[in-house]
């Protein structure tokens, strides 16, 4: 789990009752639980966003020359398809 042994997943568990206290420490989980899960909803929006943008087939400009080879596709085309064509829209919840 995150790379650290059982001694000092322990250890920063005591170190964690020590500075918050018994009363505070279920508020600090539950708090540091929603923060984690609101980036994992965002990572996978940005994913699928990315994905999805990736798919989309690139208009080929006059510079490039003309092959039966797919677009190669650079990483400012694909934020900026991404930022025109959102793939998810965002949502707020009333947690």
């Amino acid at each position: 789990m995150f790379g650290i042994g059982m001694g000092e997943f322990i250890l920063i568990l005591i170190v964690g009752l020590i500075v918050f206290g018994p009363s505070k420490l279920p508020e600090v989980g539950r708090a540091l639980g929603k923060g984690l899960r609101e980036f994992r909803k965002a990572q996978a929006a940005l994913s699928a966003t990315l994905e999805e943008s990736a798919a989309e087939p690139v208009k080929k400009t006059t510079l490039e020359k003309k092959s039966d080879e797919p677009a190669r596709l650079t990483v400012d085309e694909v934020i900026n398809s991404a930022k025109q064509n959102p793939a998810v829209k965002e949502q707020v919840s009333k947690d």
